[in-house]
């Protein structure tokens, strides 16, 4: 099979091509926890729709426990009573149960999309956070009723409780809420942007296939949160991505040319958030980083990023320190470790990289220092079993390794033992390509990481959706320019990412997953309102069904609306999910979807309509 671009073809796509009857859902991470004690590891699997329970001290399997199909078990949290709770992501509910392997199940739907999940100890609820855009307090007793419900804004993702306070993350705003018990908003904040000078990609023979030269200054500004913690003295940490707001090249390589001449997507850790303290650190050689944990002293902090498997660096370490660098294990310095390639911004002190493996091929652009173990398996999930064990779980083959952080190295690994869920398509998708990043870096979760680019002869273009089916909506882009799938891989993937060149079933194999993956969608809050904004949508004098027609809400056709371009009609399979709105991220809601930002009376009929049938008609366009 071809190889990358300037590396070596990652190890996982080296394998037959698989296609899965049931897809597995896209790495989310958060699915592993350490419980209290110190004794046992409780593990969500939702590839299998299990949770595994492993004896810390012994790395021995102790029960699994099954679940409903379809249920993609996510974050978990463990009570004062030593209940475990999980979100049902897929079963859009909470499961609770003790460690007994014999005890009931119990399961209670309090929101459509359960995300993120705390214990509250001082009010001793469950406090969860959902996507759809609310914060839920929840009694932990299995017949636990819910004590109340918040809304607090769509995208809502990690939930930690600290004392009188609350906090909620936004997936792909990286937006941090914080707010007081009784539920009043007292601040939103986000990571810091960057200023950095980038050295522009040309296509040569050198640097792996680019040379670069010095071009003007931009922001690199915050996206994606992929998981929040609280670190003991640091306050609020969130693992996040980056991505750039200068012109992008759409030629060759123009995405990134790997260790090189980075991606257009950064992996960061911004610590302290919302204090004074806070503190921002790049993470140049961590692709498609899904899960961050600490260690009970908030000494290490332990990155894990999938999108390096067989390729790379899956799981690094790291500390928040006011030394430049610091070695938890010799309580001193490592010497001649630079840190280098790290950008850092904040005043609260400072991050130190005290562990880089080699990622296992020569990077010539910055050096490498002492090596951790690194698992076989794809790792998508971190947590301290102790505070110098570290647990890695792994989606593909199931397992858990257990690394020792004073020494990096492998003390036992745990077989799980369970069938594969491996797919040629997921893999292709987040697997990092030569530019280092992966398809899933931009299109998080399939969805999209809600940023406007500006791309160099294009225009600004914001990130298009991947859920809700895309075959059968071809030509893709704003643009309509890839006639089909194959050469919107050759196009993006092979090309502007400097991916290898798939063969057909590997191309085949990455556009049934992504196919595939449902869109997400709100429930009708107001059953009358949503038929009523139907019938407006499906009526003649508004004309809204004139184009966006069919199972996938669009006719596959070019049409101007009034923006001053040409562009495809987009599907509006979950769309409430994916503001901002039109091609240009103009429209922050769908409400100002319907002022001067979307087009007026050329993007359907709606000038005369009166306030409250444009609120039934956002009503209906919320439940697609």
């Amino acid at each position: 099979m071809p190889a990358f671009s300037g590396t070596v073809a990652p190890k996982p796509l080296q394998r037959a091509t698989v296609t899965a009857q049931t897809p597995p859902p896209p790495i989310s991470g958060g699915t592993l926890l350490a419980t209290k004690d110190g004794k046992l590891l409780v593990a969500s699997d939702p590839d299998r729709d299990q949770l595994y329970f492993v004896d810390s001290a012994t790395y021995s399997l102790l029960h699994v426990r099954k679940l409903n199909s379809g249920d993609e078990p996510g974050r978990l949290v463990e009570d004062d009573a030593g209940r475990i709770h999980v979100a049902l992501r897929g079963g859009h509910a909470i499961a609770s149960l003790t460690r007994d392997a014999e005890s009931a199940i119990a399961r209670r739907e309090v929101c459509d999309l359960p995300r993120g999940m705390a214990y509250d100890a001082k009010r001793g609820l469950l406090q969860i956070a959902c996507a759809e855009g609310k914060l839920v307090s929840l009694a932990p007793e299995a017949d636990g009723a819910v004590q109340r419900t918040l809304d607090i804004g769509r995208d809502a993702r990690d939930v930690i409780a600290r004392g009188d306070e609350l906090f909620v993350t936004h997936f792909r705003s990286a937006e941090l809420q914080r707010m007081s018990a009784d539920g009043t908003l007292q601040e939103r904040v986000a990571p810091p942007s960057f200023k950095q000078t980038r050295e522009k990609f040309i296509p040569s023979q050198t640097c792996g296939g680019g040379v670069m030269f010095m071009q003007e200054t931009s922001d690199d500004v915050p996206t994606v949160a992929w998981r929040a913690i609280d670190v003991p003295g640091h306050g609020v940490t969130m693992l996040h991505q980056r991505a750039r707001t200068d012109e992008i090249q759409v030629s060759s390589g123009g995405y990134g040319s790997g260790t090189c001449a980075p991606g257009i997507v950064q992996t960061s850790i911004t610590s302290g958030m919302g204090t004074d303290k806070t503190v921002s650190l790049d993470l140049a050689d961590a692709a498609l980083a899904v899960d961050l944990a600490t260690d009970p002293d908030g000494v290490l902090l332990a990155v894990v990023s999938p999108g390096n498997w067989g390729d790379g660096t899956q799981v690094s370490l790291h500390s928040l320190a006011t030394s430049p660098i610091f070695n938890p294990a010799a309580n001193q310095p490592f010497a001649g470790n630079s840190g280098g390639g790290f950008s850092q911004a904040g005043a609260g002190g400072a991050f130190a990289r005290i562990a880089m493996p080699s990622p296992g091929l020569a990077n010539a652009c910055e050096g490498s220092d002492r090596s951790v173990a690194q698992p076989e398996g794809q790792a998508t999930a971190v947590a301290f079993a102790s505070p110098y064990m570290l647990a890695v779980q792994e989606r593909e083959p199931a397992g858990i390794s257990f690394i020792d952080t004073r020494t990096g190295a492998l003390r036992s690994h745990l077989d799980l033992k369970q069938a594969s869920r491996f797919d040629t398509g997921h893999s292709m998708f987040h697997v990092r390509a030569g530019a280092g990043i992966a398809c899933a870096s931009c299109h998080a979760e399939a969805g999209d990481d809600a940023h406007v680019w500006s791309f160099h002869g294009i225009g600004a273009r914001r990130t298009q959706t991947l859920r809700g089916g895309i075959l059968g909506t071809e030509p893709f882009h704003w643009n309509g320019d890839m006639d089909d799938f194959p050469t919107l891989v050759k196009e993006v993937f092979v090309g502007r990412m400097a991916g290898f060149a798939p063969a057909t079933d590997q191309t085949n194999a990455l556009a049934q997953w992504i196919d595939k993956q449902p869109a997400l969608h709100g429930m009708a809050a107001d059953p009358g309102a949503v038929q009523r904004g139907k019938q407006l949508f499906e009526s003649q004098t508004v004309g809204c069904a004139s184009c966006h027609a069919g199972e996938h809400f669009t006719d596959n056709r070019m049409a101007e609306v009034g923006t001053g371009a040409m562009l495809q009609v987009p599907s509006l399979r979950g769309v409430s999910f994916r503001t901002p709105l039109m091609h240009n991220g103009c429209a922050a809601n769908l409400a100002e979807r319907f002022t001067e930002c979307g087009g007026g009376d050329k993007h359907g009929h709606t000038s005369q309509l009166m306030a409250g049938e444009i609120k039934d008609l956002i009503a209906y366009l919320e439940t697609l």
